[in-house]
């Protein structure tokens, strides 16, 4: 357990809450606080080193020597599995959505930097293999390697959410009525909901377009619960036209917040998470008087892939 030891010790401090004005958005009625992920740590970012903590618990306990994952060209999920990667000394292979490009991203330079070997397969073949459950072939293929899927995907990640909720709700005053996240594969939303148990209702606002099997998704985490689930949904409906694809009114929206409260979203998840937020209330769908908690998972590397389109 020495490997965990090390990565442990960087990310012992809980996430901080703070108080988040939204006023000028949608007006006094609304107690907001922000939990910032996006705090902890400049490299292993906002709430991955949770989804991973149970997967990187595995390797050492099956004594594998390597880390292998899936994700795009800016991946924050890549991101930080290669830091932990060179921190623990693990060997990581990146299996990298689409084309090997002419130049790297960003992203991928980091990953490069800190000792990951590239790996570009086809979106067919990613889209079949990434998620939990589907990454025999790369078990076999790697075998002193262990497998995460996409994000950090399924019980293991719902594992470390879960007792980073459990650890909140024992530390800090989590009287909150709604807890608002951003989804992509639907494990930060499955752990909240877990951890909360009725306390909270948990809504999670997808980046994805089209995602409608992520409530399934978040079944098949849950189903085997033993605690009360708190009750939870998804919203389809602020993804902007897809995975990644921003306009000039959330950009806009995301400049205006961190003009005004200093707060930075970024634009694939949070962003759209607190847009989503916004609407809802203006639309009435969020009773007046409603304690929140939004959740800032970070990911603020990936403004690297829009250019200019980040604030100032």
């Amino acid at each position: 357990m020495k490997r965990y030891s090390l990565i442990e010790s960087e990310l012992s401090s809980l996430p901080a809450i703070e108080p988040l004005n939204l006023e000028a958005f949608v007006g006094p009625a609304f107690s907001v606080d922000c939990l910032r992920f996006d705090k902890l740590h400049p490299f292993i970012l906002g709430n991955k080193w949770y989804k991973l903590q149970h997967h990187l618990l595995a390797a050492e306990a099956h004594e594998k020597t390597g880390l292998v994952s899936f994700g795009g060209a800016y991946s924050n999920h890549l991101h930080a599995l290669a830091y932990a990667g060179q921190l623990l000394q693990l060997k990581t292979i990146g299996l990298v959505r689409g084309e090997e490009p002419e130049h790297l991203s960003p992203t991928l330079q980091d990953c490069v930097k800190w000792g990951m070997a590239l790996r570009w397969i086809s979106r067919d073949q990613y889209r079949t293999d990434a998620r939990a459950g589907s990454s025999s072939e790369w078990a076999s293929h790697y075998p002193d390697a262990w497998v995460v899927p996409e994000g950090g995907e399924g019980v293991s990640g719902l594992a470390g959410i879960q007792e980073l909720f459990a650890r909140l709700y024992h530390d800090y005053p989590m009287r909150y009525d709604l807890i608002v996240c951003p989804v992509g594969s639907g494990t930060t939303l499955a752990g909240i909901a877990l951890a909360s148990g009725g306390r909270a209702q948990v809504v999670g606002m997808s980046a994805l377009r089209g995602a409608m099997d992520l409530e399934d998704r978040v079944t098949r985490m849950l189903s085997g619960a033993i605690k009360p689930v708190s009750h939870w949904q998804i919203c389809h409906d602020f993804h902007f036209g897809g995975f990644a694809k921003i306009n000039h009114r959330l950009t806009e929206f995301i400049s205006k917040l961190h003009s005004g409260t200093g707060l930075l979203l970024d634009p694939v998840y949070t962003g759209k998470m607190l847009y989503g937020l916004c609407e809802w209330i203006r639309q009435g769908r969020v009773a007046s008087g409603a304690r929140v908690l939004v959740v800032h998972t970070g990911g603020l590397q990936g403004w690297r892939g829009m250019g200019s389109a980040r604030p100032a």
